[in-house]
């Protein structure tokens, strides 16, 4: 119910049927691409392939006729709406008949709308309503009208069927189902009803619509969009509104304390979740007519806790995973790029410290060769990387040895870790739906569930990023730090070391200073 009265609260939007299905598709497609490479793993969806006719939804005056009602009547009426379904199917037969009784007389609260159409509309509700959240969100729908909400719920229903036939054709067919197309078909439908973002003559001023703004006239990566607006979400949900004017510094203090309620560290609760509220009620006092912000001084200021441990892999954990990856995983029914990445993921990080999505999302147009040097250019164009910068990163000469370069060849232009996107795609603009993302979530769960080895701080991927760190410190070999720095996609710590150009002989050259992790090499790779 109080997601339900925040919707009616924030100026809820209506949708067509098309927009409900075009939602519901989009939603369904999502969990196709996280589940078509192993669609055994896939939960079991309960498609509904003919629809009920009592299952179509209320009418909006109905709706809001009950929306109107008191909180605690409206919570006795719809508790008596749960004990009509019970009552109406109870195995004692003067039970039923009592139920069928007060029904067909409409007595007491049950008089004040259809109940039965609302007993099914909140049935929907209940099977449907986390999956419909999902793609609201997916489909950057923020608040819809509850005619709406039903809509998308029972055009989900329908889409579960296809959902399950999209995973049946992908356990025995290399063509994608017809749930792709209609995927494309479904972004169309909101391309086409998207509106210009205007937040100045809007009664109330969003947290939501003060990103888009924000987005809309600043240079802001796409990720950081996204991260930002679950964080706004989340606030929102905590006092329960969105509109940044009724903010108050009482609101931001309470959020801070919850937050550090639940464990997170300091450093995250500031620099991500305060951060994202500072920065739009921000933009609110600069461009709008937001006196204050509220936010601005909240911090969460304790110490942070002492280390635990190391931040990166031992190499003695290092040499393990290393040594593994010529064993493959025990898993059946992995695609070639899955394979592909649980061999070759973990050693490009041992050797570069790149982070994990600037490796999975890797295209061999990238691959470039210099003077008979070849180097790898990180670049946004494959996807997002964190500075928004491209740069270069040499090759150890292990990578080579072990047939990298080979495997990068063979896959021409292309990706090697995840399934190509249709030409002309923007991977720039994918963001946190990039393919090559849910790659390294793969790598990760191979190395802490399947190989069974702690991650350092949690973060299997990272961990390859420290270890890298520490080694290049090493006064045996020690790298260059500004040489380092650059490979690893580091900003620079002042202009100076921004100026010239990072030749390819520089990187090879430095990162050609590490020692190979010596492990046995069997010959086995994944083609």
């Amino acid at each position: 119910m109080a997601a339900w009265e925040g919707l009616l609260r924030a100026g809820p939007e209506a949708l067509s049927d098309r927009d409900a299905l075009a939602v519901a598709t989009l939603e369904a497609a999502n969990r196709f691409e996280r589940h078509k490479h192993n669609p055994s793993d896939a939960p079991e969806f309960a498609g509904l392939t003919v629809l009920p006719p009592h299952l179509r939804g209320l009418s909006h005056g109905e709706l809001t006729q009950l929306a109107t009602l008191p909180s605690d009547v409206r919570q006795a009426a719809l508790e008596e709406v749960r004990r009509l379904g019970e009552g109406l199917q109870s195995p004692e037969e003067a039970e039923r008949e009592h139920w069928r009784n007060r029904l067909e007389k409409g007595e007491g609260l049950l008089g004040l709308f259809p109940i039965l159409r609302a007993k099914f509309f909140l049935s929907g509700e209940a099977t449907q309503g986390a999956v419909t959240d999902a793609a609201l969100k997916l489909a950057g729908v923020e608040t819809v009208d509850w005619h709406s909400r039903h809509k998308v719920n029972i055009a989900g229903m329908r889409v579960e069927a296809k959902l399950a036939e999209a995973l049946e054709i992908s356990r025995g067919s290399l063509q994608d189902p017809p749930l792709v197309a209609e995927a494309k078909a479904a972004e169309a439908v909101f391309a086409a009803r998207s509106t210009p973002v205007s937040v100045a003559k809007s009664a109330t001023l969003s947290l939501f619509d003060l990103l888009d703004h924000k987005a809309k006239t600043r240079t802001i990566k796409t990720k950081t969009i996204s991260d930002d607006r679950s964080y706004l979400q989340k606030f929102a949900n905590f006092i329960r509104h969105s509109d940044a004017r009724k903010v108050t510094k009482d609101d931001v203090r309470r959020w801070r304390d919850h937050l550090i309620g639940t464990g997170l560290s300091p450093k995250t609760t500031n620099d991500k979740y305060l951060s994202a509220l500072r920065s739009v009620l921000g933009h609110g006092v600069k461009e709008f007519d937001l006196p204050t912000n509220v936010a601005a001084g909240i911090r969460d200021k304790r110490e942070p806790d002492a280390p635990k441990g190391s931040k990166g892999y031992s190499e003695e954990d290092a040499l393990k995973i290393l040594a593994a990856t010529f064993e493959g995983t025990k898993k059946e029914g992995l695609s070639l790029p899955h394979k592909r990445a649980l061999f070759w993921v973990p050693w490009v990080l041992a050797y570069t410290g790149l982070r994990v999505s600037e490796v999975t999302q890797f295209r061999g147009i990238h691959l470039r060769e210099e003077r008979g040097i070849p180097f790898l250019l990180i670049t946004p164009a494959d996807g997002s990387t964190k500075s928004g910068k491209a740069w270069t990163v040499g090759i150890h000469e292990h990578l080579i040895d072990l047939g990298f370069l080979h495997m990068i060849r063979r896959m021409g232009e292309g990706p090697a870790f995840y399934k190509p996107y249709p030409k002309g795609t923007d991977l720039s603009k994918l963001g946190a739906k990039h393919r090559a993302k849910e790659v390294g979530t793969r790598v990760a769960d191979w190395i802490t569930e399947e190989l069974g080895i702690p991650a350092p701080n949690g973060r299997p991927n990272h961990a390859w990023r420290h270890l890298f760190t520490t080694r290049s410190r090493d006064p045996r070999w020690r790298l260059d730090k500004e040489t380092r720095d650059y490979m690893m996609g580091s900003g620079p710590v002042d202009a100076r070391e921004d100026y010239g150009d990072w030749t390819p002989a520089v990187v090879n050259a430095e990162i050609n200073k590490m020692p190979r992790f010596e492990v046995n090499d069997t010959g086995w790779r994944p083609e």
